[in-house]
């Protein structure tokens, strides 16, 4: 049997989970939250693979929650990759120098985002 890679998708936009399910199923699992808080809980019970994490959510930012899971000792070296639907040149930056593995624009290609979990996984 096949080992797939478990990846979590934080997104408070439900749409983006359906959309990101049928991008990555059948090659992955994928597990959607759609709030920091829940996201939060989920890791604390499971170990996964690769984050996809949406930098806009109520409560608290992407940004501070990325910074809150590299805290975690069993995720300093997970894959984070950034989705979101920001472009402006002082989000990019940030994003390009937090811990962040990439950053990808919404709406996100199928094959780029695939490629990026691929080079993520290498």
């Amino acid at each position: 049997m096949e080992n797939k890679k478990l990846i979590l998708a934080i997104d408070d936009n439900m749409s983006q989970h359906v959309l990101f399910q049928g991008m990555l199923s059948p090659q992955y699992i994928l597990r959607a939250a759609k709030s920091t808080s829940e996201a939060l809980s989920f890791l604390n019970k499971n170990k996964v693979d690769l984050i996809l994490l949406d930098i806009e959510m109520p409560n608290i930012s992407g940004f501070e929650f990325l910074e809150d899971i590299r805290k975690i000792p069993s995720y300093m070296e997970v894959p984070i990759i950034i989705v979101s639907g920001k472009t402006g040149e002082d989000f990019l930056k940030q994003a390009k120098n937090s811990s962040a593995f990439d950053v990808l624009t919404k709406p996100v290609d199928a094959k780029h985002l695939i490629a990026t979990i691929e080079k993520a996984f290498a």
